[in-house]
């Protein structure tokens, strides 16, 4: 269900996720889960995290690799947090890959920094993989997994 929420301004993805699950609970009254996913670059301070979407909509993957000229530290992690909320109260659980950005963007499945992001222990841009390869590896696929063991659903 798509919901008009307000986007917050945070770079954590979980402080994110945690208030729009309690937003959405208190729009509809029945438990919910939502999602928030973000790149974390370790030489910026966790820049653009959650904000990654204002980033790309400013200056793009490619904007991005050129911010990262003379970054010697290339290091990185995509995050998505899982926001559940009923009225026992609200849950996160976060999934994370860690990586590097790419020297330049590369591949054309997937969407956003998919082009960029290079998860750890493969040479391929997620762009670059299978779906199922990337789904075996995906954050949002391990944020699920911690919500359904969890929840026990």
């Amino acid at each position: 269900m798509s919901l008009d929420l307000p986007e917050f301004q945070e770079l954590d993805v979980t402080k994110v996720a945690e208030r729009k699950a309690a937003m959405a609970f208190a729009e509809l009254r029945r438990p919910v889960m939502v999602d928030d996913s973000g790149l974390v670059i370790a030489a910026w301070n966790g820049l653009p995290g959650a904000l990654v979407s204002w980033f790309l909509d400013s200056v793009g993957n490619v904007g991005l690799i050129r911010m990262m000229a003379g970054w010697p530290d290339r290091s990185a992690q995509v995050v998505t947090a899982i926001g559940y909320c009923d009225e026992g109260g609200t849950q996160v659980f976060v999934g994370t890959v860690e990586g590097k950005i790419a020297p330049e963007e590369a591949g054309s499945n997937g969407f956003g920094y998919d082009p960029i992001f290079i998860p750890g222990g493969h040479d391929q841009t997620f762009a670059q993989l299978s779906d199922d390869e990337k789904d075996a590896i995906s954050m949002r696929r391990r944020a699920l997994d911690k919500a359904r063991s969890a929840l026990k659903l």
